[in-house]
């Protein structure tokens, strides 16, 4: 009885040192493991700091002191750079063409756009001439400024090269503001064929205003009508008017023609870049996400 109850102490002290020894060695590679874990995960906090480190580039200090110059020149309290290098809420908001007749109107989250017929006075081969025109009176209903784009004709007559024109905003709205967007002489429907809109910051909205509207492809009658002006006191048509830009319209406008730039890609440039010191830069896209560091362009060469 006493050999068979010592045999039996023997074989469980024994079990339980091969177990020990086992839990050792398992505690043993789970610490290994875990250093080699958390090892990795340094290695990767590292990494990620680094790429972030890469990201967060430190904005140029004379563009800085240029946003705060810029800012008390139109009035405006300086904007946070963070916000100027934010993504712009951009919206394609015309699905198919739609068709206005004089007194009718189309609303979209941003703009109202309403047909109507007035008389217009315009010169032609010399000669000042005041004929009725169909008009798109343009309002931005939204709670932002927009930028904005707008591919207007006449439902009867299609584009019309040779029309009147009254002065306005053709780049940027302000809540409240209207342009009136001369389309065709005569009388008859307005057809919409494409409205897009950038959401855009106080600032965006005075840099947009000094780009000529040739810069983003518009055509001739469009960018003598453009009379961008500061809003001042607030009052409709208060303020003077905002010093248009000397850019070259090849340089962006020519993109927009070939296909290798949107007017969204443009815009969106331009919307956190003065034109009186920076060029469109072949290659900018419209941000998706925020901009790593600002100037996102060269300076413009001195003339």
């Amino acid at each position: 009885m006493l050999r068979t109850i010592g045999g039996a102490v023997l074989v469980g002290t024994i079990a339980a040192g091969m177990w020990l020894s086992g839990k050792l060695a398992r505690d043993s590679s789970a610490r290994v493991t875990d250093v080699r874990g958390h090892e990795r995960d340094l290695e990767t906090a590292r990494a990620d700091a680094r790429a972030q480190g890469d990201a967060l580039v430190p904005d140029d200090a004379e563009f800085a002191r240029a946003i705060v110059e810029d800012s008390e020149r139109f009035g405006l309290v300086p904007i946070d750079l963070a916000l100027l290098r934010a993504p712009h809420t951009y919206v394609d908001e015309v699905d198919e063409m739609v068709v206005l007749a004089p007194g009718r109107s189309w609303r979209s989250k941003h703009l109202a756009i309403e047909a109507v017929v007035d008389k217009v006075t315009y010169r032609q081969r010399g000669a000042t001439v005041a004929a009725n025109h169909t008009i798109a009176l343009v309002e931005n209903i939204g709670e932002r400024p927009v930028a904005y784009f707008l591919r207007l004709a006449s439902a009867e007559r299609g584009r019309c090269e040779v029309r009147g024109s009254r002065m306005h905003n053709a780049q940027a709205l302000r809540p409240g503001d209207v342009a009136e967007i001369v389309v065709c002489a005569g009388s008859g429907a307005i057809r919409i064929e494409d409205v897009q809109v950038l959401e855009v910051s106080e600032l965006g909205h005075r840099y947009l205003s000094q780009v000529p509207p040739s810069a983003m492809n518009a055509d001739d009658v469009t960018d003598a009508a453009h009379r961008p002006l500061d809003p001042g006191s607030g009052k409709p048509g208060a303020g003077k008017e905002i010093e248009r830009c000397r850019l070259d319209p090849g340089v962006s406008a020519g993109p927009i023609q070939t296909g290798a730039a949107t007017w969204a890609d443009v815009a969106d440039f331009f919307a956190r870049h003065d034109c009186h010191r920076f060029a469109y830069p072949a290659g900018y896209r419209r941000a998706t996400a925020p901009i790593p560091r600002l100037p996102a362009a060269d300076p413009v060469p001195a003339p």
